[in-house]
């Protein structure tokens, strides 16, 4: 006998979206205690252009995710430590370690 198939449910997938989420994913992180994020996320490509991420980020106090209540406040943090990351990493005139 052949096992069930899985439920798309199970897995985050939409069967009218695939993997793109149902609703629309924050524009903001609601709560002001991840600011910070959100404002060198907004800054980036000025901060990228005038040589000044690393800095930035490396002052950037370590914020608590404890405060995430839903899985959309948990993506849209994924996505802002995403950027910086990768924009700390390449942006400059080598990749940093």
């Amino acid at each position: 006998m052949l096992p069930a198939i899985p439920l798309l449910e199970d897995y985050d997938i939409s069967p009218d979206n695939g993997f793109l989420p149902t609703n629309l994913p924050l524009e903001l992180l609601p709560d002001p205690y991840y600011n910070k994020w959100e404002a060198i996320v907004a800054n980036l490509q000025a901060l990228l252009l005038s040589k000044r991420l690393k800095g930035v980020v490396e002052r950037l106090p370590v914020l608590s995710t404890s405060r995430l209540k839903h899985v959309s406040e948990w993506r849209r943090a994924y996505i802002l430590l995403a950027f910086m990351s990768h924009a700390y990493i390449w942006g400059g005139d080598k990749p940093q370690e």
